[in-house]
């Protein structure tokens, strides 16, 4: 009646990440890191000015920049575990991307623009792709 090795209760198995949610996940940090680095940069451009005065709004601009790349990692490394809190971060980030790539295509930066738009719209379709949904609600 009853088999020998055969568990009657088995250990429950975590769930894997599914492929689009780890690449997702890779990419948001990708782009958050990068943007990070852009303030780096963008910092040092402002504070190097040679006694020059700078307005106030470059500064802030450059620290919303701050704040935006690691907000971008932060919900990389969340949609990573999970965390549907995460996903919709990101999807809120890249819709404020697709905003900013938005005014750089009417100032003239028409290729920037154009990529701008293309990848983060790219990532707000992975975002809301079953797989990941279903990997966030968990």
């Amino acid at each position: 009646m009853y088999e020998t090795g055969v568990q009657s209760n088995p250990e429950p198995t975590q769930p894997t990440r599914p492929r689009k949610a780890t690449m997702l996940s890779i990419l948001l940090m990708a782009f958050g890191g990068l943007g990070f680095l852009f303030a780096i940069l963008l910092m040092s451009l402002v504070t190097d000015s040679h006694g020059a005065s700078v307005p106030a709004y470059l500064y802030i601009l450059v620290f919303v920049q701050f704040a935006l790349s690691g907000a971008q990692v932060v919900s990389g490394v969340f949609v990573w575990q999970g965390r549907n809190w995460a996903r919709v971060l990101a999807i809120a980030l890249c819709s404020l991307n697709i905003v900013g790539a938005l005014v750089s295509l009417f100032t003239g930066a028409i290729l920037q623009a154009i990529s701008g738009i293309a990848i983060n719209a790219g990532l707000i379709r992975l975002l809301n792709d079953y797989e990941v949904q279903v990997w966030c609600d968990k």
